[in-house]
């Protein structure tokens, strides 16, 4: 019998250590868009490629970790010349820094189903800390994270040169995404 607080000791401490779901991007439904404003008016551009993953427990969050990877040379804002003028030196520099990055190693739940990863943004070679909120919605063997998070273009040389100034060009970029996730087996 002396066995059986053995037991019950080694279940609870495996419990406890137990590893958060992984979750992976399902692409269809996927969406990384951003909006600047051009002259006051909203300018909306989207990322073709990109990939996310996250581990979290939703009871758990303090575990989780989320990772995002931002193929940069396909961001589109609906015109061939704007294409080709953000993905340049003044703007993404998309031939030097083609991809952009976020990682976060600490989540925690802030309402329910509502949670803030706290992590790096990495564009262009810069990093800075960024806390980025979402909303959490399982369905079945799979979730949705959507949430949206304002990015200062300058704090990353987004727009240098003649571009700087913000009086046509606004400083903050809303960043909204919705991805579709599915639980890794």
């Amino acid at each position: 019998m002396r066995m059986a607080p053995a037991i019950a000791a080694l279940l609870l401490a495996s419990s406890v250590h137990a590893e958060p779901s992984a979750w992976t991007m399902s692409p269809e439904g996927s969406e990384i868009a951003f909006t600047a404003t051009f002259e006051n008016a909203p300018a909306r551009g989207v990322f073709r490629k990109f990939d996310v993953s996250l581990r979290i427990d939703p009871d758990k969050p303090a575990a989780g970790r989320l990772d995002v990877t931002i193929a940069v040379p396909t961001a589109e804002m609906g015109s061939d010349d704007i294409d080709e003028t953000i993905r340049g030196a003044e703007w993404f520099d998309a031939s030097r820094f083609p991809v952009a990055e976020f990682h976060a190693a600490e989540v925690r739940r802030v309402a329910p189903d509502r949670y803030v990863a706290d992590g790096t943004l990495t564009i262009k070679g810069i990093s800075k800390p960024l806390a980025v909120p979402f909303d959490w919605k399982p369905s079945g063997n799979g979730a949705t994270i959507t949430g949206d998070v304002a990015v200062d273009r300058s704090t990353y040389n987004i727009g240098t040169g003649e571009w700087r100034s913000t009086k046509q060009i606004g400083g903050e970029v809303q960043v909204r995404f919705t991805v579709r996730l599915r639980k890794v087996p």
